[in-house]
């Protein structure tokens, strides 16, 4: 009995694929600051997109570069506990490099003709005192620190005192660098937190659909390189399927490779199965959790777009919907900062997430 080779395709929110399709340019930027000296404006960088758009992966590519290079790189998302976990991080990835932690300090002595004792003192530096204290440990060593921070969330207390100590950090020139990922409409709502302003001076990387003939090449060399091969009509057909949407690729690939026998090229019906089922995991992993956090209205508003088989004009969907201009505007703004559809022009708009109008249609 043949065994089968492991199926390359990893459609796994955050693991890095086999073949990164597309973003090599926002990875060349990043790594391009690190290498450069603090101030370096790819230092501080904001990946944003929808679920599913490969945010994650970003982070976890660079940091594995990173690495790579001697620095020190953190990993966390925010939410509570999310400095602790730093200090945790840092004090595990570093340790080979810092001094131990004091825990306390002796303040004063007495000693007896028959007895010692001693007063002590128990330190309680604040956050950002520890942390650069290992920065000074660090940066001496020519060593930077990497934090990466995924699913970005205004309202957690402990992300605006991390967010305000790092900009002291780079105050400081402090060899430092921050990743930041959130969906559009958590990356807005931080942008007009004036409690955390500093970081409007990020640079925002949108997680912008993938060209086609880079979907192709990426699903072609990664089956080939794997030993598989596939006709050119089912490339075209998985790769267009896709809509250069991160982890439709990875999900189309992925059943692809399950696809006939380990010995035949891919065929076209090949494709059409594996886009099938495909489909049926986007719903469950991507379009359902997306649609849940929307208001009704928000949902019809998209349901009035699928009736379209391309971009919808705002002045259709308030008459379908028989709503005025002012309200179908404020609901197309609610929908493009969610990263569900985005503006091809002025009054313009198409879906974001591919196959999202097909599964509405269905819905």
């Amino acid at each position: 009995m043949t065994s089968k080779a492991a199926n390359p395709f990893t459609p796994t929110f955050g693991h890095v694929p086999y073949m990164l399709a597309g973003r090599t340019d926002y990875i060349d930027d990043v790594v391009g600051g690190l290498a450069n000296l603090p101030g370096d404006p790819n230092r501080s960088t904001i990946f944003v997109g929808p679920r599913g758009s490969g945010k994650t992966v970003m982070l976890t590519a660079i940091s594995r570069i990173a690495a790579e290079q001697g620095w020190i790189s953190v990993n966390v998302s925010a939410r509570d506990g999310m400095l602790d976990e730093v200090l945790w991080q840092v004090r595990s990835n570093a340790g080979h490099l810092l001094l131990q932690e004091p825990k306390s300090d002796i303040v004063s002595a007495t000693v007896g003709p028959v007895s010692a004792t001693r007063e002590i003192k128990q330190v309680s530096p604040t956050w950002r005192q520890r942390m650069s204290t290992i920065l000074d440990e660090l940066n001496a060593q020519n060593v930077g620190l990497l934090f990466t921070v995924d699913e970005v969330n205004p309202n957690c207390a402990e992300f605006a005192e991390f967010i305000d100590a790092y900009q002291h950090f780079t105050r400081e020139d402090r060899d430092v660098a921050l990743l930041l990922a959130g969906l559009p409409s958590r990356v807005s709502t931080l942008l007009l937190d004036e409690n955390v302003s500093f970081i409007r001076r990020a640079f925002q990387r949108p997680m912008d659909p993938i060209p086609q003939i880079e979907v192709e090449q990426a699903l072609a060399a990664t089956l080939e390189e794997n030993g598989r091969t596939i006709s050119d009509e089912a490339l075209a057909l998985a790769a267009e399927s896709t809509r250069g949407f991160a982890f439709a690729i990875q999900l189309v690939g992925y059943y692809l490779w399950r696809q006939g026998s380990p010995d035949d090229s891919l065929s076209e019906a090949d494709a059409q199965r594996a886009i099938q089922l495909a489909m049926r995991e986007m719903e469950r992993s991507v379009f359902q959790p997306t649609l849940m956090e929307l208001r009704p209205r928000e949902l019809q508003y998209l349901q009035a777009m699928a009736q379209d088989d391309g971009p919808s004009t705002t002045s259709e969907i308030a008459k379908r919907l028989g709503i005025g201009m002012t309200n179908a505007s404020n609901l197309r703004k609610r929908l493009i900062e969610f990263g569900i559809i985005f503006e091809v022009r002025m009054g313009l708009v198409d879906f974001e997430m591919p196959m999202l109008r097909e599964y509405l249609r269905e819905a």
